[in-house]
């Protein structure tokens, strides 16, 4: 079970890396994305340590276990499993948000700093003009 978590979480990962590239919308469907696949996975977690604790309950215990005991057991398992689906899904949702916030603060900060760039070329371009327009008259 553990390593089907740390798959999820990796390629969640994964995929949130590979979103630095692109658009927030992008980044957010691939959250999204990450989210369904992490919880397909932890539903099907969720079975496997159903039947690993019915297996575990009836080697301990050299009994079969009876149907209401299997179906407790499954309910407490799929209980668990949804639980940390939610955890890695809020967790997938707050890395995407804060990468997406992340990247329009940096667009923000890139495009203040063209503009103000070009603000400053336009304007000594027509200092420039206007002194030689003005040497021009003069002449």
């Amino acid at each position: 079970m553990k390593k089907v978590a740390a798959a999820v979480m990796l390629m969640a990962s994964v995929g949130l890396m590979a979103g630095c590239q692109e658009s927030p919308e992008d980044k957010m469907e691939d959250a999204r994305e990450s989210m369904s696949d992490a919880v397909d996975s932890m539903q099907e977690a969720a079975g496997d340590v159903a039947d690993a604790t019915e297996q575990k309950a009836q080697e301990m215990t050299g009994n079969e276990p009876t149907a209401g005991e299997v179906l407790e057991q499954k309910v407490e398992a799929a209980g668990e499993q949804v639980e940390q689906a939610y955890d890695a899904t809020k967790e997938n949702v707050e890395q995407a948000y804060d990468a997406t916030k992340d990247n329009v603060e940096q667009a923000y900060d890139t495009s203040a700093d063209y503009i103000e760039e070009k603000a400053d070329a336009v304007q000594d371009a027509a200092t420039d003009s206007k002194n030689e327009m003005e040497k021009a008259m003069e002449e």
